[in-house]
């Protein structure tokens, strides 16, 4: 017969695996929201840069699943450029097929004054148009950096190019104040955007990551353009 001591003993220990057990379960769980959540978020951003989904509206997470698994494919782009199902570094977004590209968006990363921003960027079949860029993690300072998280910055990227009048690659400039005060032709004002007043190292970040990023996708974007 166990003694008072050896059934406390004993009670402590159940005690401790069936707290162990559940705490194991709620962590599992948790991590399994947290993925799913991630993921929701993920699609829900790549849906708004190829003007998927209105920015001003809010949707479920099956919403947001049903529209992306719907419309849009996921491939990656080998070292030749082309796409591929195997996974590279290379990431690249659809809409439509691998033979007819109706637009696609490829993510991005610029550090600003305080942090890393992820975003992606959508570009029309032609390899050159954008359709819709959206910033959805960043630490810059509200108000200032900020901004890049306002639809009034990421709106400006619609309808913008990222090639010159001779079709050469140049990405998107970032401009201190405002393109309209610039003198640019009309022509050249399509590579450009309003900058963020008081954040001209966030502004710069945003245009020097672009152009590397958007570099590496710019043997696909080229034979795009050749298309068009």
């Amino acid at each position: 017969m166990l003694s008072e001591a050896q059934k406390t003993f004993r009670f402590a220990i159940i005690m401790c695996v069936c707290c162990s057990i559940a705490l194991t379960a709620a962590s599992v769980g948790l991590k399994e929201r947290q993925d799913e959540n991630k993921l929701i978020d993920r699609q829900k951003n790549i849906l708004k840069a190829l003007n998927l989904i209105s920015k001003d509206k809010k949707y479920t997470g099956d919403e947001i699943k049903e529209n992306y698994n719907g419309n849009v494919k996921e491939f990656y782009l080998d070292s030749e450029g082309n796409l591929t199902e195997e996974e590279t570094a290379r990431a690249l977004f659809l809409v439509g097929d691998a033979s007819n590209i109706k637009t696609y968006a490829v993510p991005f990363k610029a550090y600003g004054l305080w942090s890393w921003m992820y975003g992606y960027i959508a570009f029309n079949g032609d390899g050159d148009s954008i359709v819709g860029f959206t910033v959805y993690s960043h630490g810059e300072t509200p108000g200032l950096g900020g901004e890049c998280e306002k639809p009034w910055f990421q709106d400006q990227f619609i309808g913008k190019k990222i090639t010159d009048i001779n079709g050469k690659f140049v990405s998107i400039g970032v401009v201190k104040g405002k393109v309209a005060d610039k003198g640019f032709s009309k022509i050249k004002e399509k590579n450009y955007v309003d900058g963020m007043s008081g954040a001209t190292i966030t502004s710069k970040g945003i245009e020097d990551y672009l152009r590397k990023d958007l570099s590496a996708y710019e043997t696909f974007a080229k034979r795009l353009r050749r298309k068009g």
